[in-house]
């Protein structure tokens, strides 16, 4: 049993010693095997490299977008509060959590949409934030309409960039004095029951009312054509139509 033992190791070493000979006296073998190092080598390095590359750009991209939603939207010097005046009160948090486009990008798209209008050069006015009974956000944009004195546009903007010219003369009203009798809210409900009437027909359903900041917010709704029309009603009984986005 020793002997078998001892045979079994000596032809174990033998084996060992004539594959390194081999490879001594190979340098073509020897050339191959250090090759096969050296790629690995280079590929653990190439990968650990792009890793590196991969992780710098996706930090960038959090950087810039970082710095877009950061960006504070403005209004004119002097501005007229027309959208500030027919949107919501929308919280902090709400606004902040709504997906619209950067503020720049969507003034200077609803600019450019209201100057190919009339080919002139509208001056920006005011902006406001809303959003439809759906949860769904949008930009109003308002511009002077240099066609039209004293008249403005209104232009929304939504979360997927696309925009609309709901109004293209909107007339600043005159703001009610102190004196001046305030509507009640059945009164403010009759005249915008009237204008939904005139708009959408007998069939026009009150969907949903909301304060506004210049009055009261409706929302009426026509099931059989499935259309919406939105209205608010100021304190002084003036009607400001408002964007349909639903």
């Amino acid at each position: 049993m020793k002997n078998l033992m001892l045979t079994i190791m000596a032809f174990f070493l033998a084996c060992c010693f004539v594959f390194l000979l081999f490879i001594a006296t190979n340098q073509q073998a020897l050339a191959k095997v250090h090759e096969t190092i050296s790629s690995f080598s280079v590929e653990g390095q190439n990968a650990e490299a792009k890793d590196k590359a991969k992780q710098k750009d996706k930090n960038s991209i959090k950087a810039a977008m970082k710095e877009e939603k950061n960006e504070a939207p403005y209004n004119a010097t002097n501005y007229q509060p027309i959208a500030k005046l027919t949107t919501h009160d929308l919280k902090e948090n709400e606004a902040g959590q709504a997906n619209l486009p950067q503020f720049s990008k969507a003034l200077d798209k609803a600019q450019k949409l209201v100057n190919h209008d009339n080919h002139k050069s509208n001056p920006y006015n005011d902006y406001g934030i809303d959003s439809t009974c759906q949860g769904v956000y949008y930009y109003i944009f308002t511009f002077k309409n240099e066609d039209k004195p004293n008249t403005y546009y209104r232009v929304t903007v939504n979360e997927d960039g696309q925009t609309n010219i709901f109004d293209k003369s909107y007339v600043v009203g005159d703001k009610p004095s102190p004196e001046h009798s305030v509507i009640s809210p059945q009164e403010s409900e009759v005249i915008a029951q009237k204008h939904a009437i005139d708009e959408l027909g007998e069939n026009a359903v009150l969907k949903k009312v909301k304060e506004s900041k210049d009055g009261m917010f409706y929302t009426f709704h026509e099931y059989k054509t499935q259309r919406d029309y939105k209205v608010v009603v100021s304190k002084s009984g003036d009607v400001i139509q408002q964007p349909s986005l639903d």
